[in-house]
């Protein structure tokens, strides 16, 4: 009789990891907790996303597994909504819901990865073990110092995704916001173009996409609403990546935002 080899243990690269879970199903949520543990992850579990978000107020996961349908709303919908308030760490959406369109709403929104429900124990851990060796949590929300451009009385605000001139603003999307943030941490510094998408939370290969250039394009054009000629100041370097030409710096407590403030 041929022996049955089971697969080896997983061991996490990364004990001690903030795993937590949003999902109602609190017979899962026990189920996936134990396989957790054994991978030395310090896992937490919600049934609402209210609970959820009363604890964001204290502490932020390392890692977030995500239901979509919840008792008080849609896994998108609090995906969406904690990162314009700038949480960035990294999210697997869980969900019965495994269509095509279901999953591309998922990512669009800022899933990092996407399972469908039904699902085996190893393939999760090993998705969660990729996303936490890959993925870096920042909370922008904690540290969102708007960047001040001064010569062109310019000011962008990367926790609301706003820029504001001279009473004028515009409300940037999620990923255009994060790709100016990118920018404005090392102006005048040659970025790759592998380097803004990362930054930019695109999943899409640079080297075999114009999506990169398409939302630059963009960008380009909303900083042209607001001060005309602005967009020039991002530059781009034919075959090697892009850079911010212009001086940016970080306001202090001193310095005016807006003038309703």
């Amino acid at each position: 009789m041929a022996e049955v080899r089971r697969p080896p243990q997983i061991t996490s690269s990364c004990p001690g990891s903030r795993v937590w879970i949003l999902d109602d199903d609190q017979g899962l949520c026990k189920l996936i907790e134990r396989q957790f543990a054994q991978n030395s992850w310090q896992t937490l579990s919600f049934h609402r996303c209210s609970e959820l978000e009363a604890m964001l107020k204290e502490s932020i996961p390392h890692l977030l597994v995500l239901d979509q349908m919840l008792p008080d709303g849609t896994g998108t919908q609090f995906l969406s909504n904690i990162r314009l308030r700038g949480h960035d760490f990294p999210v697997l959406m869980l969900s019965a819901l495994g269509s095509p369109d279901d999953r591309i709403e998922g990512l669009e929104v800022g899933a990092d990865d996407y399972l469908s429900k039904p699902f085996t124990g190893r393939e999760l851990i090993l998705r969660i073990e990729r996303l936490l060796r890959t993925r870096q949590p920042v909370s922008k929300a904690a540290d969102a110092t708007p960047f001040v451009f001064p010569a062109e009385k310019l000011v962008f605000n990367p926790s609301s995704g706003v820029l504001e001139a001279e009473g004028n603003s515009i409300q940037l999307s999620r990923g255009d916001s994060l790709l100016l943030t990118r920018f404005c941490q090392a102006p005048g510094l040659l970025l790759s173009r592998e380097q803004l998408a990362s930054g930019s939370g695109s999943i899409v290969d640079p080297a075999s996409s114009r999506s990169l250039d398409m939302r630059i394009s963009k960008l380009r054009r909303q900083l042209n609403e607001l001060i005309p000629g602005m967009g020039t100041q991002i530059e781009s370097v034919r075959g090697r990546g892009y850079r911010l030409k212009i001086l940016v710096e970080q306001a202090d407590a001193s310095t005016p935002i807006s003038k309703s403030e």
